[in-house]
């Protein structure tokens, strides 16, 4: 081969890597605006808005096997971390093959509800194949972290503006009149509002629309900070703090509580007694909140029988709901489910799954599920759609992906390599906690593994 010939493919190579390093980046930096991104574009076209929907899906298919070319060119598809990522993924796919074919279900259906539920793991191949340096990863993280400052200055400057409306002022905050830095989130329905103050304070949205989304994402930037920056800097401490504390949501302030007691016991040991008392008075205060999202919901069948056959209502929340009718799913397929994508997911919506006429899924459950896409109780549709074998094979995932942490920090070349992967240790354990309320398909998450990925990519041998 001539020396021209040589030069024209390396052009062509880093031209390749470059690019797809550029919108890796880009997505990442898009991720915690997609969902304000979507619901603008559906409002003047739908199709358009559906596009950016799907950009991390477009994203997975499209570089998952570019991945894998460039880790065998590498010759890193035999080192050990990738070795044992793959085998909970292969079982848990295979697990989900085997549901599918039980059931009956068709095979379009199974493929997709499986690639739901393993879509986020890839992200570690695709930003390993293509990040080799660390100095990439730093870029990509000062990125985030100016995204995370300015999402907290934001939302520091709602919150003020809010409590003086309120408190002062004595003005409407729904007032569309009185909006800050756009539009507030309220979802009418039955002439019900989502109440966006808790505690008498209110719920900044910032520029993302979702206090939880705003809460988790400042939380994970948070962490990673906190264990890679030897002097931290005090204003971008307080922004991302003030951030994730004017999100007023439950689930962060717990993992925000975790968090803190890593950090005592890690740094000054007798302060983590009083913070473990906090977090118990915390989790009893927060028992006490009720969700908004609830309905009178009518009991029939054995209930009613007890009752003198006669029907009695109840009031339901959504995610009580779909958590009560997983176990009833569940019990009735213990072992394998009803296979992947026939409940609670996007997917069983997208093909209209049997699953909810077969167990009278009430109208309103399934129109809020549609509507957000997810029911947030995991553990619980896991068991449904695939059982206590499903279950097994993720919680064989996350296994995994510890030892892979714990390796990985064993083989770090400094010590702020070594910080990313103890910060990303602590977040796999919040990511833990965040799957006994939420979901872990969240764009957040996705961004986790990226910077997994990246950690892994810089180093040479695991």
């Amino acid at each position: 081969m001539s020396e021209a010939r040589k030069k024209h493919l390396l052009l062509n190579r880093t031209w390749y890597i470059t690019t797809s390093r550029w919108w890796l980046t880009a997505i990442l930096l898009f991720l915690p605006f997609q969902h304000i991104t979507v619901t603008s574009l559906a409002v003047f076209n739908k199709t358009l808005s559906t596009y950016f929907n799907s950009l991390d899906e477009a994203t997975v298919f499209f570089f998952f096997p570019l991945s894998l070319i460039e880790l065998y060119r590498n010759g890193e598809l035999k080192n050990r971390c990738y070795l044992i990522l793959f085998v909970p993924i292969f079982i848990l796919c295979a697990s989900g093959l085997v549901s599918g074919m039980v059931n009956g279900n068709r095979l379009i259906v199974t493929v997709l509800g499986i690639i739901d539920y393993i879509k986020i793991f890839l992200f570690i191949f695709i930003y390993a194949a293509f990040f080799r340096d660390f100095s990439e990863f730093r870029k990509v993280f000062n990125l985030l972290l100016i995204i995370a400052v300015v999402l907290g200055i934001v939302a520091f400057f709602q919150e003020v503006w809010a409590l003086v409306l309120k408190y002062i002022l004595e003005k409407d905050i729904y007032d569309r009149a009185n909006y800050l830095l756009g539009d507030i989130p309220v979802m009418l329905y039955r002439k019900v509002i989502i109440d966006h103050w808790r505690f008498g304070i209110f719920r900044a949205p910032s520029l993302v629309r979702n206090p939880n989304t705003l809460g988790f994402y400042l939380l994970f930037v948070f962490t990673i900070y906190l264990n890679i920056k030897k002097k931290k800097n005090p204003a971008v401490f307080v922004s991302l703090l003030t951030g994730i504390i004017v999100s007023v949501s439950r689930k962060v302030y717990m993992e925000l509580i975790f968090l803190t007691i890593v950090q005592a016991v890690k740094n000054r040991r007798k302060i983590a007694v009083p913070f473990i008392i906090l977090t118990v008075m915390f989790f009893f205060i927060m028992s006490f909140i009720v969700d908004f999202n609830k309905w009178e919901f009518t009991v029939k069948g054995q209930y009613a029988e007890l009752m003198s056959r006669k029907q009695y209502s109840k009031m339901i929340s959504f995610r009580e709901y779909f958590k009560d009718k997983s176990v009833e799913i569940w019990r009735d397929h213990p072992y394998l489910g009803v296979g992947p994508g026939m409940f609670g997911g996007v997917v069983s919506i997208m093909y209209d799954s049997p699953v909810y006429d077969e167990y009278n899924v009430q109208k309103i459950a399934k129109a809020l599920l549609t509507r957000w896409r997810d029911p947030h109780q995991f553990w619980p549709v896991l068991l449904a759609e695939m059982g206590i074998l499903g279950v097994v094979s993720f919680v064989g995932l996350f296994a995994s992906l510890f030892f892979i942490l714990f390796l990985l920090r064993k083989r770090a070349v400094s010590d702020e390599m070594r910080g990313l992967f103890t910060g990303l240790t602590v977040f796999t354990a919040i990511i833990l906690i965040h799957s006994f309320s939420s979901s872990i398909k969240e764009v957040i998450i996705l961004m986790y593994f990226a910077l997994l990925g990246m950690g892994l990519g810089c180093t040479k041998k695991c």
